[in-house]
């Protein structure tokens, strides 16, 4: 086993002294600098320092233990994604059989190596970490440095740790297949949370599969917005009809999430355009905004709640099948398609 870093090792380190080491890791700030305390917290983290008398945060043979959720920037635990929040109930439905407790740590706006150092103090052990959706990379390293499980879910994080992300490109064929068989040839992309990956990727795919078909995707169709919420979708599609006219608008919709699509539902409803009669909507998505309320979406995507499971598997896995690996993987789940009512024959 590796020998514990002590206050007099890390003091060396450092180049300062034991006694200064010792008052910040009691959380002495008074006659501090900024600039020492946050050399010592980062080092302490980086080195798994435990103080003396505390059990090793993540010694296998502790019974009680839980998991920290991390939301990328921009989420809020009050407001937290959809998708989020299945992802969390896969993570629940695995862990409790471990007796492993689920507990929010916080957003990637929120956190830095010393607070994260502070939750390693905590009577319950933390097992490890995993991070919703797409956060920056130095901070990907910065929860590296905790030396801790960790696992990022709906974004991939080459080298830093292993992840479990959805079938993008399978998710929106089934929906470019199920709308080409209906008759529609003129598409429209109404997407959301523009500057993130999942955004890109999905649009991406659209673009490659309205292509293999011979289908142009007109500039005026492609509508991107900041958000990804309801508001978003009633907007984008408000913002699709400026460009068009409604006499002219393309016949599919897809819709970067479930939520949107019911945003851009709501505005069909509003102009008095009939869906699926004159406009097919759909979604890549798989949550309950898809089916909690008629009309039932069409939609196309991985399940989050798997994805947490899976997540969560990861993270159960033995210290034994974790030593020595070397490689990160991306665990891809494979996308569901779901006929709903908001899909039809093209009448034009």
């Amino acid at each position: 086993m590796k020998k514990r870093i002590s206050q007099s090792q890390m003091a060396k380190e450092l180049g300062v002294s034991q006694s200064l080491v010792s008052l910040v890791l009691n959380g002495r700030r008074e006659g501090i600098s900024e600039e020492s305390y946050d050399r010592v917290w980062l080092m302490a983290a980086q080195k798994g320092y435990v103080p003396r008398g505390m059990q090793p945060m993540h010694a296998p043979e502790v019974q009680h233990s839980y998991v920290g959720v991390v939301l990328r920037s921009g989420l809020e635990l009050a407001a937290q994604s959809n998708t989020f929040s299945h992802v969390r109930q896969g993570l629940f439905s695995v862990l409790q059989h471990s007796n492993i407790s689920v507990a929010f740590l916080g957003g990637e706006g929120d956190l830095d190596e010393r607070k994260l150092f502070e939750l390693l103090g905590r009577r319950d052990p933390l097992l490890g970490i995993v991070v919703l959706g797409e956060v920056k990379e130095d901070f990907m390293q910065a929860l590296g440095g905790l030396k801790l499980k960790l696992v990022s879910v709906y974004a991939s994080s080459p080298g830093l740790c292993n992840s479990v992300v959805p079938n993008e490109k399978q998710a929106v064929r089934m929906l470019v297949d199920h709308l080409v068989k209906l008759g529609h040839t003129r598409f429209a992309w109404l997407g959301g949370n523009c500057r993130l990956g999942r955004n890109h990727a999905r649009f991406a795919a659209l673009k490659q599969c309205l292509a293999e078909r011979g289908l142009p995707l007109d500039e005026r169709h492609v509508v991107d917005f900041e958000q990804g919420d309801r508001q978003d979708g009633f907007e984008s599609a408000a913002e699709l009809m400026r460009r068009t006219g409604k006499k002219d608008l393309p016949t599919a919709w897809v819709c970067h999430n479930g939520l949107m699509a019911r945003g851009s539902l709501q505005f069909t409803f509003v102009q008095g355009i009939k869906v699926p009669e004159e406009v097919s909507v759909v979604a890549i998505d798989r949550t309950r905004a898809c089916a909690e309320i008629h009309p039932y979406l069409t939609s196309a995507a991985s399940d989050p709640q798997v994805i947490g499971e899976e997540a969560a598997k990861l993270l159960c896995k033995s210290a034994v099948e974790s030593a020595g690996q070397e490689m990160c993987i991306d665990l891809v789940v494979p996308s569901l398609f779901d006929r709903g009512e908001t899909s039809g024959i093209c009448a034009r």
